[in-house]
């Protein structure tokens, strides 16, 4: 067995965890064009559930909700079983509120075993939270490439979620310069009755990320900033699109309409949670 030791990240009260790389040349079943995990992102380990348990169980008195996946996609083909099973056994071993996030989406076999689940929870007194990615709607349509579930799909996904009685987030993340706010808004304008609140993000990239998502993308007006991350123990200088006036936009848009509409995920999460 690998080493329990700093097999995740854990802070800000968070445990982050996944089922690890896919493979030993693969690390997550889908290749979206922006994710930072190909670009020095700290990946985490491969362990089975009952050793990803036992971190947990070690590490307990640290956090207090538990985030899958911040590295690779979990819930995808072919470990959306597993995947499941990791959180109904979370659930059953440890006191604790769950989110995760995907680009999945669940037949209705999977859907009754998280909505089963769901309901275990909310008996403890606990919160299962899904957030459903969604980075375009109708351009670039390289950046999520297949298998990863259409736009539509996705959004349908959200809506069978929310039906079956699941706090649900639509993640328009991260903002991308090649994405226009009218294209976020026209996401979130289908999306906003079947979600408890949006979020985007501050886009963290390299050179050759930047290459790979703006290809013939006039880049001369974008503007990046250099930052570290402060969810990830890597010490990486990061070009940071902060996405100013999509923000503006969104924020107008959600304020408009009564959605709660977040840039980092854990303050759209404690908002679900307090309520």
């Amino acid at each position: 067995m690998r080493s329990l030791e700093n097999a995740f990240y854990i802070g800000n009260n968070r445990a982050m965890i996944s089922l690890g790389p896919l493979t030993d040349k693969k690390y997550c079943p889908y290749s979206c064009a922006f994710c930072y995990v190909k670009s020095g992102f700290m990946k985490y380990k491969k362990l089975e559930i009952d050793n990803i348990i036992e971190f947990l169980e070690k590490n307990k008195e640290k956090y207090n909700i538990v985030y899958i996946s911040g590295d690779t996609d979990s819930f995808a083909p072919p470990r959306t079983d597993k995947a499941i099973e990791l959180i109904k056994r979370i659930s059953e071993f440890i006191d604790v509120d769950i989110t995760f996030t995907t680009r999945t989406t669940f037949n209705d076999d999977n859907l009754k075993k998280l909505k089963n689940i769901n309901d275990y929870m909310k008996n403890k007194n606990h919160k299962l939270i899904v957030s459903i990615s969604i980075s375009r709607l109708y351009s670039a349509n390289y950046i999520e490439p297949a298998p990863i579930p259409s736009p539509e799909e996705r959004i349908e996904m959200l809506k069978k979620l929310k039906e079956n009685g699941l706090y649900t987030i639509l993640a328009t993340r991260p903002f991308l310069p090649i994405i226009t706010s009218d294209e976020y808004i026209e996401i979130i304008k289908r999306s906003k009755n079947y979600v408890d609140a949006v979020l985007g993000e501050t886009w963290y990239a390299d050179e050759k990320l930047i290459n790979d998502v703006c290809k013939d993308f006039d880049m001369k007006k974008v503007q990046f900033v250099e930052k570290i991350m402060d969810f990830d123990n890597n010490d990486k200088v990061w070009k940071c699109y902060e996405a100013k006036e999509i923000v503006e936009k969104v924020t107008q848009f959600c304020k408009e309409n009564g959605i709660p509409f977040y840039m980092r995920s854990n303050p759209a999460i404690e908002y679900i949670r307090s309520r």
